[in-house]
């Protein structure tokens, strides 16, 4: 079953797509989060699109919508901030589903999506935010934003948390900084797993499938 819906965050009305596979029993769930609004990211991306087409394959639902600002979306682009609260109400949308189960539910972003749900998955840790999610994957997440949340939160990194964590970037990604990977896969706490695809950059270009089914692949081992 596919479907177009609309939800709320906060007085704004937001447009998606939700996906759900047949099945007798409730199954998990993938928020995803599309690139950057200002430079033509959206919901219909094609990184977007296949990693959904993929979960599905999985026998897992997903949900890609609009932040604030982009398609028919209301709203205006926050730099990020409102759009944190935009994820927390397609958490909110589809914990409620009938055909989901709440205990099995998962995001993941791409660059300005994986930013946004990075600043999430801290807020989450820092209590800031109580929401249950058990997997997160960050997908070309920009190392500034990474090298932010080293910086500031630096007990937080040696805590021993649930949440299960993936990201993955391309060996040539101009907005990646190996070093700052590096330094993450040191100092982050397990359960963790960061993957580095090979001669590929931002845009994954002639490697979607590949990362794809790497997505596939951590949501269905962590949610299932």
């Amino acid at each position: 079953m596919q479907k177009s819906i609309e939800f709320l965050s906060g007085n704004l009305t937001l447009e998606g797509i939700v996906s759900i596979p047949e099945s007798k029993d409730t199954i998990p769930c993938v928020i995803l989060c599309h690139p950057h609004p200002l430079y033509g990211g959206n919901m219909y991306n094609n990184i977007i699109i296949d990693i959904a087409q993929n979960l599905y394959k999985f026998g897992i639902a997903t949900l890609l919508f609009n932040f604030r600002g982009a398609g028919n979306s209301e709203g205006t682009f926050d730099n990020g901030i409102g759009e944190v609260s935009d994820i927390i109400s397609a958490y909110n949308y589809v914990s409620n589903l009938p055909n989901i189960n709440p205990d099995k539910l998962g995001i993941a972003g791409y660059s300005f999506g994986a930013s946004t749900t990075l600043d999430l998955f801290i807020q989450i840790q820092t209590n800031n935010i109580k929401i249950n999610v058990q997997s997160f994957a960050f997908i070309a997440c920009p190392s500034s934003n990474i090298q932010t949340h080293l910086s500031t939160n630096t007990n937080l990194i040696y805590q021993s948390l649930s949440s299960n964590k993936l990201f993955v970037y391309g060996d040539t990604d101009e907005l990646i900084d190996e070093d700052v990977y590096n330094n993450l896969l040191r100092t982050i706490c397990k359960p963790k797993e960061i993957i580095k695809i090979n001669n590929t950059d931002h845009f994954f270009s002639n490697v979607i499938p590949k990362l794809s089914n790497k997505i596939g692949d951590f949501f269905n081992s962590t949610l299932k």
